[in-house]
């Protein structure tokens, strides 16, 4: 069997059932762009070996999309290292079926070299410019919303996406349990979150109730309008119920970021989940526990992504440790 033959048969029978709708889509895409439409799919799957996977690998690394068939001579846009590992990635799963379905006898691809990621500091809000940037919106319509952001640690689909219903007043709890996004062009809730680990309980302080509270008031005065229609009950939508686009909301928020002359223009909207996780880092809460609040599958992402949050701490552990038993 041909790669690209028992590459599109794991995806369709073994990937795409358990993915949601855009996480196929850029699977489908690595998979069609750089797998199957390439040298590498025409070949036989017991019959490559890892030295050729290798080569693809780096190939594809070094030139991306534009390297189709290894003859051609043919240049381009090199991938990025962040698409490079999921090509591996999907390469390692698609071996590890065909070792199960008797196809090989080990997987190659897991011999391959893995492909590192480049180190970057993730921009993030200081303690100062946090504090400037919610004054400074305190009157606009999200405020609310962004005290959510930045305290609560929630992904924008998963606060675009928040109903009524998953607000328990009495307890201060948040259910996450469902995500806003775009399919198709369209607006979509899906009862289903970005993974398993994503479905989960947040707790959020008096402060933050007084605020929801003061916010569904608004919203009420804003139902008695003719034509409001808020079928899905949003904690956060249009001033006539409909749900907010995640674009427009991102949009709206860097717009906010270059008209405060005191902010970086580097900054966005998923800035303020990195300033979260910074945060909650230095002040000294477990990486489990912001693991577990923040919704990451897996302590070694949050780990890699924060370091150098990590290093700080840590430097500020060993200080005081020094300092309490000299």
């Amino acid at each position: 069997m041909l790669i690209k033959e028992y590459v599109k048969y794991w995806f369709y029978t073994y990937r795409m059932p358990h993915q949601a709708r855009n996480t196929q889509e850029t699977t489908w895409n690595l998979i069609r762009n750089h797998i199957v439409d390439s040298s590498l799919g025409e070949r036989e799957l017991t019959e490559v070996t890892v030295k050729e996977l290798q080569e693809f690998l780096t190939g594809e690394l070094l030139h991306g999309s534009k390297m189709r068939m290894w003859h051609s001579n043919k240049i381009g846009t090199p991938l990025s290292h962040h698409s490079a590992v999921k090509l591996r990635q999907i390469l390692i799963a698609m071996y590890k079926q065909a070792v199960k379905e008797g196809y090989l006898n080990r997987n190659l691809a897991e011999d391959t070299e893995p492909i590192p990621l480049p180190w970057h500091d993730a921009p993030i809000f200081t303690p100062e410019n946090q504090r400037k940037f919610l004054q400074a919106t305190r009157h606009h319509r999200y405020h609310t919303a962004y005290v959510m952001l930045f305290f609560l640690g929630l992904r924008r689909s998963e606060l675009l996406g928040l109903s009524w219903d998953a607000v328990d007043m009495k307890r201060n709890l948040l259910h996450i349990r469902q995500v806003l996004i775009v399919e198709d062009h369209q607006i979509v809730i899906r009862e289903r979150t970005k993974t398993r680990a994503s479905i989960r309980t947040v707790p959020f302080p008096l402060e933050i109730k007084c605020m929801l509270q003061d916010w569904r008031k608004k919203q009420k005065v804003e139902s008695m309008t003719p034509g409001y229609d808020n079928k899905y009950h949003l904690v956060f939508c249009n001033k006539d119920g409909s749900p907010i686009n995640p674009d427009y909301f991102s949009r709206n928020f860097k717009g906010t970021v270059k008209r405060l002359d005191f902010l970086s223009n580097d900054l966005h909207l998923h800035s303020v989940r990195h300033t979260w996780a910074t945060n909650m880092i230095q002040c000294g809460i477990a990486i489990t526990d912001v693991q577990t609040l923040g919704g990451w599958s897996r302590p070694d992402t949050l780990l890699n992504v924060y370091a150098h949050t990590v290093k700080d701490s840590q430097r500020k552990a060993m200080r005081k440790l020094f300092r309490e038993l000299q």
